[in-house]
C-alpha cells in the first residue's frame, strides 16, 4: 500500500492564498478575490486575520457564499418580519450595493472553530475531518502558526493520482 502524503504536500501556502483582515470591508475582500482571478488562481474563499498588538492571528474564513449572503442580508427589505418582493436584478444593482459592501469582513466571516490540521498530519486526517464535519476547507498550522489551507479540490486531485 502506498504511503499517504502529508497535508503540507497538498496545501496551498498562505503566501499564495487570498488574505484580508477583519477590519477590511467586503468591497476590499471582493477586490482581493478579483486580483487572484486575474492571476488565474481561482479561490472561492480567503483567510481572515485579526491584528492583536504586533501579532496577526487567524480569525476565520470568508467564502464567496458568505459575501453574497451578507450582501443579501444587508440589501433585502423587511417590514414586520415579511420580506418585500424585489427582482434579482435590483438586488445586485450598483445603487443597492453601496452600503452592503461597506460592511466589515468580521460581520461576514465564518469564525475559526476547532477544525484544522497540522502540516505534518496525514492527508487521511484532513479527509476524515472534512467528511465528518461537512466542510470544504481546512486551515493548516505548524504548531500555532497558520501556514496554509487544504481544500476539498486538493484532496480530490490527490485521490485522482491514486486511481
Amino acid at each position: 500500500m502506498p504511503e499517504t502524503k502529508k497535508v503540507k504536500e497538498l496545501m496551498v501556502p498562505i503566501s499564495e492564498y487570498p488574505v484580508v483582515y477583519n477590519t477590511d470591508t467586503l468591497k476590499d475582500a471582493i477586490r482581493v478575490l478579483k486580483t487572484y482571478l486575474i492571476d488565474s488562481k481561482e479561490h472561492r474563499s480567503m483567510l481572515v486575520f485579526k491584528r492583536e498588538g504586533t501579532e496577526e492571528k487567524l480569525a476565520g474564513i470568508l467564502t464567496v457564499r458568505d459575501i453574497l449572503n451578507t450582501i443579501k442580508g444587508k440589501t433585502m427589505s423587511y417590514d414586520n418580519n415579511e420580506l418585500f418582493t424585489m427582482s434579482w436584478s435590483r438586488f445586485y444593482g450598483k445603487s443597492s450595493l453601496g452600503n452592503s459592501v461597506s460592511t466589515k469582513v468580521e460581520e461576514a466571516i465564518r469564525p475559526l472553530v476547532t477544525e484544522f490540521v497540522q502540516a505534518e498530519q496525514d492527508v487521511s486526517d484532513a479527509i476524515r475531518i472534512m467528511m465528518t464535519k461537512g466542510i470544504n476547507i481546512l486551515p493548516v498550522f505548524e504548531g500555532k502558526k497558520p501556514v496554509g489551507i487544504v481544500r476539498a479540490i486538493d484532496i480530490l486531485d490527490y485521490i485522482g493520482e491514486l486511481i
